[in-house]
């Protein structure tokens, strides 16, 4: 992961065929598998490349959580799509990636924060700030999600135990940093935020063709998530030769930047929540990077555990 990492530009979208060829045969994967059971991906150093939990969402998260959090947020995701010619720059949001519901699920594809720097407004100049949406709607949208977030920062803890403790000590910092500079709506804002992660994005029947995520890091992970009824659909992670049975109620663990990833058009309706952050929020509060999550220290914290 480290050498891969290592050959990857600052801005690595994952978009460009031509160079990810030349990716491929600089690490060719060892095989092509399908995943249909729980497992971790190792590299040969023993770094965790990849957690997958098929049905690790139980149906009353999915329905009554999950689901009914993002229909409430309808006002805010049909205003996300973008209908410009600039489909390659804008794909997240871009009308072409997106199915129409047969149920009135409303499209769109948001993100919540409750303190991340806006882009092309970086530090010092400028500093964290409450996502859109949050501003608007933040107590009732933090507490419509709070059961998803505790089972993502869950989730987090056992698959990277440092970064789960790092991001904690960052939304601290953040906050006394809120506290400091007289920000009350931030500050009430992570405080109703119980998530161990700074980010969510969600997406409503959303095709996201094959990316890395260039803003996040080779050794963190992202929470990707997937509930709904749709048909049968795979995640592919081509650079790793791996295919995922992608059914409702599947969580996967993994570098968004190291793997690249892409989920086809689905029949039906397919809510995803992927739960991230952002260095230069860590950057801003002085929290380190951290390192890469090690399969032996996972089964080490769990010795020590139990």
């Amino acid at each position: 992961m480290v050498r891969y990492s290592d050959a990857l530009h600052i801005q690595e979208t994952g978009i460009n065929p031509r160079h990810e060829q030349s990716l491929l045969e600089q690490f060719p994967p060892v095989g092509q598998l399908m995943l249909e059971q729980p497992t971790v991906v190792l590299d040969k150093f023993g770094l965790i490349v990849l957690w997958y939990l098929p049905g690790a969402i139980n149906e009353t998260i999915q329905e009554n959580d999950m689901m009914a959090a993002t229909k409430m947020m309808s006002n805010h995701l049909c205003k996300s799509i973008s209908r410009t010619a600039a489909k390659k720059e804008k794909w997240r949001t871009h009308e072409s990636n997106f199915r129409t519901s047969e149920h009135g699920l409303t499209l769109g594809c948001i993100n919540l924060s409750p303190g991340w720097f806006l882009q092309g407004h970086p530090a010092p100049k400028f500093h964290p700030e409450i996502s859109a949406t949050l501003k608007q709607d933040g107590s009732t949208i933090c507490q419509a999600i709070r059961w998803p977030a505790v089972l993502a920062a869950t989730a987090l803890r056992v698959m990277h135990g440092s970064l789960y403790w790092s991001s904690l000590t960052t939304q601290l910092g953040l906050g006394l940093w809120a506290d400091n500079n007289q920000f009350k709506d931030m500050g009430t804002c992570l405080r109703q935020w119980v998530s161990s992660f700074t980010v969510l994005a969600v997406m409503c029947n959303h095709c996201s063709p094959l990316h890395r995520d260039s803003q996040s890091l080779a050794q963190w992970f992202d929470i990707i998530t997937s509930i709904g009824d749709y048909g049968p659909v795979q995640m592919k992670l081509p650079n790793i030769g791996i295919e995922i049975t992608y059914n409702s109620g599947v969580m996967v663990g993994t570098s968004g930047r190291i793997v690249r990833h892409g989920v086809n058009r689905v029949n039906g309706d397919r809510v995803s929540w992927v739960w991230y952050m952002r260095d230069d929020v860590h950057k801003f509060v002085n929290v380190p990077r951290g390192d890469y999550s090690k399969y032996k220290s996972i089964i080490a914290d769990a010795f020590c555990c139990s």
